[in-house]
């Protein structure tokens, strides 16, 4: 039995169908036999154990609660000016009137349009318009063009707070602020800030063909892993580098969000496994394991995923796979929140500061590194979605009603009832659609021989889909 536990694990790999669960496939070779372990579960496509402490011998050399930047880096200080450094923290909408040249009147904010400034709708970007998309595209360019992206995108790079409970707050709060910058330039800030729902990539049988990497939203990729088209070709990166760089499939780690995850997540008791130290000390008295489906290393997996510029955290804010990614990270934190907390709990509770567990800047009444004044704890504040941004519901369909109001997904409705229906992100050109064959997944053309093939027209109950592109779908708010 110990000879048997010693042998060499000689591959792992996973089977995968088009359902809601995965099988996770281990091979031994054991003499000169071969054996197959499987092992079917809903959390993960790949095989994710529960991680450990860092022992407090290696706390100097670890990576533990620090953020990396290469030594040969040339420091530019990410400075806010004295305008934005006076609008930035506000959290509610007439503190931040006049950064969108507003005028306070009874209580409300006035644009100069005349318009009432609201909340803004964060939706998920396969669910936008497409004229809103290209009005977003836009601002975002001239923001990269400016020099503003790569400032606030410095914020992270040098400060970026990770691995402890002021993660998700850190990173909601610069969030918050990226968004004002975006929402000003769009000239329509209404507006928020898409998100990335990468559950709708979950099931497809390779994530990396999802329409999501095509040039119509994020951006394909040559051979050497540099964006080649799209909007965002061609963004230079903080380093002086010509591209965005993804190395998809170098980490065998990386994967999607899916729905088990995500609903493990919203719907769980322990605050830990929202807000908790991910690499504490051997030293801390923690009263939870380092679950694998903890909402940082859930969010981890996706940077691993899309890996090149999303794999370091020094470099990671140079891909706005980033700011969508993180979109849906602070959409998981709110509805953690509205699910398991009362409105009291949601501003008040936070894990105790402790330095046996994490770094003192993860205490709750630390500033929060370049996004002064708050404190960490600042972050819990209902403000967020009382007053600056709301979450419109994520793309769902159902056996009566098989839309999901996107010509960019398609409605996979599980064959024997074994699982309820669900969105999915339709596959970009030539991109591998196996499993998939009775279902509209190709976006140009139709699945043939496992591939999405653009030269064979999709059946006429598809052409429908097409029309959305023309089609104006009004706003819920």
């Amino acid at each position: 039995m110990v000879l048997i536990l010693l042998l060499l694990l000689l591959l792992n790999g996973f089977l995968l169908e088009p359902v809601n669960s995965y099988v996770t496939v281990t091979k031994y070779t054991i003499g000169n036999k071969t054996y197959y372990e499987k092992f079917e579960q809903p959390w993960f496509r790949h095989m994710h154990y529960d991680h450990d402490p860092v022992e407090a011998s290696e706390k100097d050399e670890s990576a533990f609660g620090k953020h990396f930047v290469p030594e040969d880096d040339v420091f530019i200080a990410p400075d806010w000016t004295a305008h934005e450094a006076k609008y930035m923290s506000c959290l509610n909408r007439t503190c931040v009137c006049g950064y969108f040249k507003g005028s306070v009147k009874n209580g409300e904010c006035y644009l100069p349009s005349g318009k009432l400034l609201k909340r803004a709708v964060r939706r998920e970007l396969r669910s936008l318009r497409p004229d809103d998309r290209i009005m977003i595209e836009n601002a975002w360019n001239a923001m990269k063009k400016s020099g503003l992206y790569n400032k606030i995108g410095r914020v992270h790079k040098y400060s970026g707070v990770h691995s402890g409970p002021a993660f998700t707050l850190w990173h909601r709060e610069f969030l918050k602020r990226l968004e004002l910058a975006l929402r000003d330039h769009m000239k329509n800030p209404d507006f928020g800030l898409p998100f990335w729902d990468s559950t709708l990539d979950s099931l497809l049988p390779e994530p990396k063909d999802s329409i999501i990497f095509s040039e119509l939203f994020l951006g394909e990729v040559d051979d050497k892993g540099f964006v080649k088209n799209g909007p965002y070709h061609n963004w230079e990166t903080m380093e002086g580098r010509a591209q965005i760089f993804r190395n998809f499939g170098e980490d065998d780690s990386g994967e999607m969000l899916n729905d088990a995850r995500v609903d493990w997540l919203i719907n769980n008791p322990d605050i830990n496994m929202i807000l908790g130290a991910t690499m504490p000390l051997s030293t801390c008295p923690m009263n939870h394991t380092l679950d694998a489906r903890m909402l940082e290393f859930s969010h981890d997996y996706v940077h691993f995923f899309v890996n090149g510029d999303m794999s370091k955290s020094y470099s990671s804010s140079n891909d706005v796979c980033f700011v969508y990614h993180h979109g849906m990270i602070d959409w998981i934190f709110e509805h953690w929140r509205q699910n398991m907390q009362s409105r009291e709990e949601r501003k008040t509770e936070y894990p105790k500061s402790d330095e046996r567990c994490f770094p003192f800047w993860h205490n709750g009444d630390n500033s929060m590194p370049l996004l002064q004044p708050l404190k960490n704890k600042d972050a819990l504040s209902n403000g967020y979605t009382d007053n600056m941004y709301e979450y419109y519901p994520r793309p769902t369909c159902t056996r009566e009603n098989p839309d999901c109001d996107s010509p960019y997904l398609f409605c996979y409705i599980p064959p024997n009832n074994e699982h309820p229906p669900s969105c999915v992100s339709k596959v970009r050109r030539n991109g591998v659609c196996r499993g998939f064959e009775d279902y509209p997944i190709c976006y140009w053309g139709q699945c043939v021989d496992g591939r999405c093939d653009e030269t064979v027209k999709a059946p006429k109950r598809l052409e429908k889909f097409k029309k959305f592109e023309k089609k104006i779908v009004p706003f819920i708010m």
